[in-house]
């Protein structure tokens, strides 16, 4: 373990400092913890020994594992205050990301296409807060402060920020002027619990709408960020940069590369004796313009994996992504629903267990928490639903009558 812990610090960059504007910080962030907290390396050592061992193929029951997000927005004007629709077009752009269902990755180099992944992960604004009751997912707090300048006390309330959700249980993002010419940060697993999450500028979050900086403005900077917060390095390693080409990433199918690349590349870019493909520019954890990063990789996805069977497997077992049906036995008449296939295809099958009521209104929520289907009046002795016309992802389907209310998560995969 000894020398990995040394590997580690030898890997983090020397001088902590900011450049004009930089999209992450998220090694010099790292480093200066280090640096404050000695236990620091022999837990990003355990952590990356865990890493190494672990194996997809131990999972073979593996199903997509949902996130719950809260969004903590910490505005000064109202333009810092962005709107839920702001918010809601950032959640569409890291599923689609994340599960590969994004349009431009077809613009993936066909050299690539063999490693290209769905990383199998989704996430939720969260429908249920940290006491159990029904949430938004979305915070606002109203603050004195002018710029953040890069800084954690976001995180903190009494600094005029706001406290964090668990982080076992939540994924946080702060949205918020972060100033200092930064896009966004995020830690790696094995930080102090009240530093976990993201930090990310409000003109570098969400997807075409208004407010946004015309080169960040595909929501590309939370799913890197995101990519940090499950264990991910950038590919030319943990440092400013890699002259050398001597450092890594720990993922064996992305080449080694010198420095990160910004704007929009054209391949092959060659650094390191990297040839003939070059390095792999349009991937998430690179620099690149938003509309110019397109993918992650099958080795990326194994470390991101192992995260969430490891330093941040609590978040399997949140809640929440479940909806809270106060004043009922929740989980007693949950697992009386019968829901099945699941995952689903274009047809599925629903059945109460000593119902009270022999008829159901049965609606499907998506992961924004916006109605996609509605059908009153079912009969679950016997009943099926056609869902064909909704697209694959992560739904919530409830089930209710006047004294009874469940709910399933389902998936639908095509």
């Amino acid at each position: 373990m000894r020398s990995l812990i040394s590997s580690i610090l030898f890997l983090l960059p020397s001088v902590f400092g900011l450049a004009q504007e930089q999209r992450c910080i998220t090694s010099e962030k790292m480093h200066e913890q280090l640096l404050l907290d000695p236990s620091l390396a022999e837990r990003r050592a355990a952590i990356e020994e865990f890493t190494q061992r672990w194996n997809t193929d131990n999972g073979a029951e593996r199903e997509v594992i949902s996130i719950p997000v809260v969004v903590h927005v910490v505005y000064r004007t109202e333009t810092e205050n962005i709107s839920d629709e702001h918010i809601y077009s950032q959640l569409q752009v890291l599923n689609e990301d994340y599960r590969m269902t994004n349009a431009d990755a077809a613009n993936v180099p066909s050299v690539w296409d063999g490693v290209k992944a769905d990383t199998e992960i989704e996430f939720c604004l969260a429908v249920r807060d940290p006491n159990g009751f029904p949430t938004t997912g979305i915070t606002r707090t109203l603050t004195t402060v002018t710029n953040w300048n890069g800084s954690d006390n976001v995180k903190r309330s009494n600094q005029g920020g706001k406290d964090p959700w668990s982080v076992t249980k939540y994924l946080n993002i702060w949205v918020c002027n972060i100033g200092s010419g930064l896009l966004g940060f995020a830690y790696q697993p094995g930080v102090a619990a009240s530093l976990d999450g993201l930090v990310i500028g409000y003109r570098y979050f969400g997807r075409d709408v208004p407010g946004l900086s015309s080169t960040y403005s595909k929501g590309r900077t939370s799913t890197h960020e995101i990519g940090h917060y499950f264990n991910l390095d950038h590919p030319w390693g943990t440092g400013a940069s890699n002259p050398n080409c001597n450092q890594s990433d720990f993922v064996n199918d992305t080449p080694v590369q010198d420095e990160p690349n910004y704007g929009c590349q054209t391949f092959p870019h060659v650094t390191c004796d990297n040839g003939p493909n070059g390095d792999m520019f349009n991937n998430y954890m690179d620099y690149g313009d938003d509309d110019c990063l397109f993918f992650f990789t099958s080795g990326q996805k194994q470390r991101m994996l192992a995260a969430l069977n490891g330093p941040r497997s609590s978040l399997k077992t949140s809640l929440g992504c479940v909806p809270t049906n106060v004043g009922i036995d929740e989980v007693s008449l949950s697992k009386r629903l019968s829901v099945y296939p699941n995952p689903a295809d274009n047809l599925i099958h629903i059945a109460m267990e000593n119902a009270m009521d022999r008829t159901f209104d049965v609606r499907m929520l998506n992961l924004m928490g916006a109605e996609v289907l509605l059908v009153r009046a079912l009969d679950l002795n016997n009943a099926s639903i056609a869902i064909d016309h909704l697209p694959s992802g992560l739904y919530i389907l409830e089930v209710n009558t006047p004294t009874e209310r469940a709910s399933h998560r389902i998936h639908i995969i095509r």
